[in-house]
């Protein structure tokens, strides 16, 4: 144990961890406001939200669609674009501290080889860029923004500034339009037909270990900062969900579902509280057993999105992204969720949840409003909070004491 401590504590100081942190800290901000944009937006200002159908909100409201517009500027230009900020940030950093002094033009630099990467040519000169790398490209932002720091930190007067400075520019852009041009390639080949796992899967019959592995997926990806295959709101539009539904209108009961192991019954429904790796049950844990001031501050600025199943907030405040003390609990939590929610449906304690809930439904209210108000399923939601909460404390302590081992806690 004392082993394990002290490589965590190593990896803690590692520069790679101090770029990893500081960029979080650059970012953190910029994705709140984003997730807070996105939530009111979607859940408030949209008339299929889950506060807009309770309140009424789009008939009364003066101004809602002015609101609205502005709220999707806020969100494309925060989280739309969060690649881009990993980007810069990392490159920045990189080169502040492996140099020890920070570079203006760092920044610029791994932005502007990101862009490069994540150009694409369309007919007519349109300028436009990959959608998936620019929204969902977190991880590839940050790794083109480490790459181009340590090139501009490696070469240190050997030539000219001027020279010196070229010879990087054109080593950077050189690799960003390889990278770019690789990429175009393996699309029109059909060999990043993979990359498309980030869309939602349908699921049929009863088929819960493909949903246990595709939930696991989900959350591996999502703590790498690339997405995953279920994504963050029930869509209730797969064959399994329809065939539900009808089933239900039909005999005028959800029970007795044809499919009732599917990501909507299970995954949505019970493991997605508060976003990916129930976002909602860290911040609680954190409220109550952290003693780290900076980590409270962040959860409570955090609330109000994960409240409504938006979790990037967290991701990069803790940080929870690329963070290994918390990648186990991360993909475990929402995994035990799936597998009590399915022994309840196998047992016929509960029935499925098959009707259709407005967008950004609280994670707990997801399956009680899914069945028609069913409250064994509402129980069970508020049951597996409290479970999650104390899953989660023994790894906020550890991540604490690690902290405290290295000299950060404050």
């Amino acid at each position: 144990m004392n082993q394990s401590m002290a490589l965590m504590v190593r990896a803690y100081h590692s520069r790679v961890a101090r770029v990893m942190q500081q960029t979080f800290q650059l970012l953190f901000p910029v994705i709140l406001l984003g997730s807070s944009a996105e939530v009111l937006q979607f859940v408030f200002l949209t008339a299929s939200g889950y506060v807009a159908t309770i309140f009424n909100v789009t008939h009364w409201l003066p101004f809602d669609r002015q609101l609205s517009a502005l709220m999707a500027i806020i969100y494309r230009c925060t989280l739309g674009m969060v690649g881009m900020y990993g980007a810069y940030g990392t490159a920045y950093f990189t080169v502040k501290v492996y140099r020890q002094k920070s570079s203006p033009s760092a920044g610029l630099i791994g932005l502007l080889a990101f862009l490069m990467i994540a150009f694409q040519a369309r007919s007519g000169g349109r300028v436009t860029f990959n959608p998936l790398l620019m929204t969902e490209g977190l991880l590839v932002g940050m790794l083109v923004g480490y790459v181009c720091g340590r090139i501009l930190s490696a070469f240190k007067n050997r030539r000219s500034d001027l020279q010196e400075m070229m010879w990087r520019l054109t080593l950077i852009f050189v690799l960003a339009v390889s990278v770019n041009w690789l990429m175009s390639f393996l699309s029109r080949t059909g060999s990043l037909s993979i990359m498309a796992i980030s869309g939602t899967q349908p699921t049929s019959g009863n088929a819960l270990s493909f949903v246990l592995m595709m939930g696991a997926l989900t959350e591996l990806l999502s703590w790498l900062g690339i997405g995953g295959p279920y994504t963050a709101s029930p869509t209730f539009t797969d064959p399994a969900s329809i065939a539900n539904l009808n089933h239900a209108l039909k005999t005028g009961s959800p029970w007795n579902a044809p499919h009732p192991y599917t990501d909507t019954t299970l995954f949505h429904s019970y493991a997605n509280f508060g976003g990916n790796g129930v976002m909602l049950a860290l911040i609680i844990a954190i409220l109550i057993f952290s003693k780290r001031a900076n980590s409270r501050t962040i959860s409570k600025w955090s609330i109000f999105p994960a409240l409504f199943n938006s979790h990037y907030a967290m991701m990069v405040g803790i940080p929870v992204l690329f963070n290994p003390i918390f990648l186990l609990p991360f993909i475990l939590v929402p995994i035990v969720n799936i597998i009590i929610a399915a022994i309840f449906l196998a047992l016929h304690w509960l029935p499925a949840a098959v009707y259709p809930v407005p967008a950004g439904t609280p994670g707990p209210l997801i399956a009680f409003l899914g069945t028609n108000g069913n409250w064994v399923s509402l129980l069970l939601g508020i049951f597996l909070i409290v479970l999650d909460v104390l899953m989660y404390a023994p790894f906020i302590k550890l991540a604490e004491r690690v902290q405290k081992s290295a000299g950060e806690l404050k």
